[in-house]
């Protein structure tokens, strides 16, 4: 203790006197991913006590000293990889002695409460320091003053007020998001502020969707659209870094041959780093994904007509004739269109590559002034793909998520969420004909297979907290190294000369406050982005504070002007900073 290796220990939660879900094993899921076992009267069978050891560690909740509960107990007594944990008087612990006596870790919490349940879970993934000792001796178990003392190495849960906020921060935020519900600029969303490395505030509101009525809750993922830039894509490239497998002034071209050739063969990665590299800012995916030989004319238009009917979006019509290319996409799986993209639609590698090799042709603009382009993170996520020689999203599943036990954060959700867990995002009455759920929202990323550097990524609020801290932490979090201090320095504090972009990160303009995309109170060197779907993550490193708002306010329509005119996201900010 506290648990480490999270991306390699398996774990098992077993309540003895209680259910499997009660506030002890929930928060400890808020760590990592644990396997849940409960007894509220009677053993496990030899099949249930089999597949609970299997696991690399198993921790023991007891509520109950009845003789059954003992009994229970007693079938442990041989396990080395056990953690019981006594949520009760430690006289009573003592009745467990012929039990515990062989195994080499004990903890106690001395009573049954909810903030003890919470505490006992912190302290055993390193959520709080441990320095407690046994007040009283107990003859067969542990003699008085034993002790020993954990490490705060994980980020904890505190109230506003135990890390010196005011105790009015839940309630202005209450506030702000019930207006934004009830002028339905989202229909659901999630809100987390972390201080000095604890969480004060982590509450879930709303719906997934309108129509779903399916309550938030701090299990739900949403679809991070552009923050998956900073938070899928730049950790890839920030390990790459570390590894030594390219320098910031290297051009893109020597790692992609796409590019070579081209006239982008002397983009450097600083360059797509800080939106500096004359690429585009995205691709007509409409035009890219349908067939031309389905529809005459044009196949937009900024009015409707008899032939342009489908209304995409606020002055944007489709051609009502035109059908999705079915060379490079299939309506089943097969071997060569092998990823679902949406219902009913398959893309394989052909199709990333036609979406790649658009990128690789496009044109530049006539100059590398600063100008947001997804283009240059596809780009990014191609280069290091290429150096890894690992996909991308494996890459950062092993190496940043899977360590942090980040197990509610990746692409491609439904291989890792329940469906009834996923925030819907927009309905799509042209290319995908469908409402998206459970697939990525962004057209390029969709039709990359649910992987590409601009977008794809799902998450909670609660993993990219964990991720955040990770880079306060710099690069270390769970007593695991993740980046090096020198890398995480590097990407989070560099600022372009010319704007207000960091290396893959955004930042306060100084310059423009009213434009800038955080709050006007936030620390020249916070850092962190924005995502379409309504979601932003911003790390201020100077006030050791990290807040997290996840949301789709494009369910279901990205018409929906309530969302910008309330301008919710740095509202929040605003006051979560007047709450210091």
């Amino acid at each position: 203790l506290p648990v480490r290796d999270l991306d390699t220990t398996s774990i098992a939660i077993v309540n003895i006197g209680d259910r499997s879900h009660n506030t002890f094993s929930d928060y400890c899921l808020k760590y990592a991913y644990a396997d849940l076992y409960s007894s509220t009267g009677g053993t496990f069978s030899n099949h249930e006590l089999n597949e609970i050891l299997s696991h690399d560690i198993v921790i023991i909740g007891l509520y109950s000293d009845h003789t059954w509960a003992r009994e229970v107990m007693a079938q442990f007594a041989a396990a080395k990889n056990a953690v019981p944990l006594f949520f009760m008087n430690p006289y009573k612990m003592a009745k467990f002695r012929s039990s515990i006596s062989g195994i080499p870790t004990l903890a106690i919490a001395y009573d049954n409460t909810r903030y003890l349940q919470e505490y006992a879970a912190q302290g055993l993934f390193g959520g709080i320091p441990v320095d407690g000792r046994l007040p009283v001796n107990l003859p067969g178990v542990a003699p008085l003053g034993s002790g020993v003392e954990l490490p705060k190495t994980r980020l904890g849960f505190a109230t506003p007020v135990m890390c010196g906020m005011s105790d009015s921060l839940g309630i202005r935020i209450d506030s702000i998001i019930a207006v934004g519900l009830k002028e339905k600029a989202f229909p659901g969303c999630q809100v987390l502020v972390a201080k000095d490395g604890d969480v004060v505030w982590d509450r879930s509101y709303g719906h997934l969707s309108a129509a779903s009525g399916i309550p938030v809750s701090s299990a739900s993922v949403y679809d991070l659209a552009s923050v998956s830039k900073a938070t899928g894509t730049l950790p890839g490239i920030m390990k790459a870094f570390d590894m030594g497998l390219f320098t910031l002034d290297d051009p893109a071209s020597e790692f992609i041959p796409g590019l070579r050739g081209t006239d982008k063969v002397d983009i450097t990665v600083r360059d797509l780093l800080y939106h500096e590299s004359g690429v585009a800012a995205a691709l007509s995916m409409n035009d890219i994904m349908m067939d031309p030989d389905s529809y005459t004319g044009q196949l937009m238009t900024r009015r409707p007509d008899s032939q342009h009917s489908i209304r995409i979006q606020k002055k944007l019509y489709g051609h009502r004739h035109a059908r999705i290319r079915r060379d490079i996409t299939a309506p089943h799986r097969s071997d060569r269109f092998p990823i679902e993209a949406a219902q009913g639609i398959f893309v394989g590698q052909e199709t990333f590559d036609t979406i790649m090799n658009r990128i690789y042709q496009s044109k530049l603009r006539p100059n590398k002034h600063y100008n947001y382009s997804c283009l240059n993170f596809a780009l990014l996520m191609d280069m290091e793909q290429r150096l890894t020689g690992i996909a991308h999203d494996r890459f950062v599943r092993d190496s940043i998520f899977a360590p942090l036990g980040a197990y509610r954060t990746g692409y491609r959700p439904r291989s890792f969420s329940k469906v009834s867990d996923i925030a819907p995002t927009e309905k799509d009455p042209f290319v995908r004909k469908q409402t998206i759920h459970g697939y990525v929202h962004d057209e390029m990323a969709a039709m990359s297979g649910g992987v590409q550097g601009n977008a794809g990524l799902f998450s909670n609020a609660e993993d990219l907290a964990k991720l955040c801290q990770m880079w306060l932490n710099g690069g270390s979090y769970g007593g695991r190294k993740i980046l090096s201090g020198e890398t995480v320095k590097l990407f989070t504090t560099s600022k372009s000369p010319t704007c207000r972009r960091g290396l893959g990160f955004d930042k306060p303009d100084t310059d423009k406050p009213d434009s800038s995309p955080t709050a006007a109170e936030a620390s020249p060197a916070t850092y962190g982005h924005l995502g379409f779907t309504g979601t932003c993550f911003w790390v201020d490193p100077d006030n050791r504070l990290i807040y997290i708002f996840l949301c789709n306010r494009v369910n279901p329509t990205r018409d929906n002007p309530a969302f910008s005119r309330l301008n919710i996201r740095p509202a929040l900010l605003s006051a979560i900073y007047r709450s210091l």
